[in-house]
């Protein structure tokens, strides 16, 4: 954790000097540019200070002071993005001119390349904003020869990164959907909480109210340790969800099995087992088995001991293309369905944001899973975005 947090600090400082030196300062006077360096001292360090505000002043003022450094922080990534790519074109340029003797464009002046710059930075930190404010639900139906019912209905919830600026806003888009779908098992993959929840008991309340028939589960994600793994467990638990920590439940129609994320090594708070293959080898197959675990990563041996494994973290690249690319790296995929061998994985772009309030063509969203006994056709109606996607057809909505 000291790791990540001097690594994020150094990154997000060379950013603003990056931006200072290629945009502020061929711009702007000494004592203006002074003034910059001032701005941006404090807001490299705002998100110390916002956190250190929690608890101890208002929650109005702590959600104005995060909204205001969480927005600054994703603006700041577009303007120091565009800041590089109008550096990479003047190096184009350049290098036409002197190596290959041609002039193909013009080069913008420093003013023209600042008001460039500002204006894509806000334009997209605008629309990214307002990307976050919608709420998207994913409707997929999966047949099973395992199920002794006709159907059961799921919701999945992921992500919410409930804190000071994830609110009862977000709980409200989840609990209109709740409230029209009816599911008969509710499950959170994690991140539900994203910083210190004492205090914030009517949120816990909120949730508390959406109820289900077989129950409400949930796992943990990385960002309930950041703040305290205990005082996370307790309002997840005050939200009326049991939380299965290397454990598994059978629900008589189906099992669920849920594991701590694995970032639990860092803060010396795992509990039960950690590596779903050895917990997977437990449970009657012959029963449909749903894992819960919050990042989408698989132990191969577990591949075949499950039916269905519900997951998040991804944020579905969150500035997609560039972090569905890289994300596709570094997990088995960045959102929707996928197969492997007889078992399917289903990733959520989540409801909340983890960082900045922002998103590129990623919209968070919900999902509504019909497990469906075989042979009976499912009676609902719209799928992901517009239209319903059934199992077979996951790997061609989502690639």
């Amino acid at each position: 954790m000291k790791w990540f947090i001097i690594t994020f600090f150094s990154v997000y400082s060379l950013m603003h000097l990056y931006v200072f030196l290629r945009m502020i300062r061929p711009n702007f006077s000494t004592q203006k540019s002074l003034a910059f360096v001032l701005l941006f001292f404090i807001m490299i360090l705002s998100p110390v200070l916002w956190r250190t505000m929690e608890g101890n002043v208002s929650k109005d003022l702590v959600y104005v002071a995060a909204l205001i450094s969480l927005l600054w922080m994703g603006f700041m990534l577009y303007l120091f993005i565009f800041s590089f790519l109008l550096d990479a074109y003047r190096a184009l340029v350049f290098l036409s001119r002197h190596l290959l003797g041609i002039n193909p464009l013009p080069v913008p002046s420093p003013k023209v390349s600042l008001y460039l710059v500002l204006f894509l930075s806000i334009s997209l930190s605008a629309y990214s904003y307002y990307e976050t404010l919608r709420l998207h639900v994913v409707k997929i139906s999966i047949k099973t020869e395992k199920l002794p019912v006709d159907r059961i209905k799921i919701l999945h919830i992921s992500d919410m990164h409930l804190g000071p600026v994830m609110g009862a806003d977000k709980i409200e888009l989840v609990k209109e959907v709740w409230e029209r779908e009816k599911p008969d098992l509710i499950v959170s993959t994690g991140d539900l909480v994203d910083g210190n929840m004492r205090g914030k008991d009517g949120l816990a309340d909120m949730l508390r109210l959406m109820t289900a028939p077989l129950g409400k589960y949930a796992v943990l994600g990385n960002h309930e340790y950041y703040r305290g793994v205990e005082q996370a467990l307790e309002f997840t638990e005050r939200a009326g969800f049991e939380i299965l920590r290397g454990e598994w439940k059978d629900l008589g129609p189906l099992v669920v099995v849920g594991v701590d994320d694995d970032d639990c090594k860092f803060f010396n708070a795992c509990k039960g087992e950690l590596s779903e293959h050895y917990l997977l080898k437990q449970v009657p197959h012959e029963k449909f088995v749903i894992l819960l675990k919050h990042k989408p990563k698989l132990h191969p041996e577990a591949v075949g001991l499950f039916d269905l494994m519900l997951s998040g973290h991804t944020h579905g690249g969150v500035y997609k293309p560039v972090g569905e690319f890289i994300l596709k790296k570094l997990f088995i995929t960045d959102r929707g369905l996928v197969k492997l061998g007889s078992s399917y994985i289903y990733v959520s772009k989540g409801v909340g944001t983890g960082g900045p309030p922002m998103r590129l063509f990623s919209p968070p969203d919900v999902a509504v899973i019909e497990i469906i006994s075989s042979g009976k056709p499912s009676s609902s109606q719209g799928t992901p975005l517009q239209k319903k996607q059934t199992a077979d057809e996951a790997q061609k909505v989502y690639f």
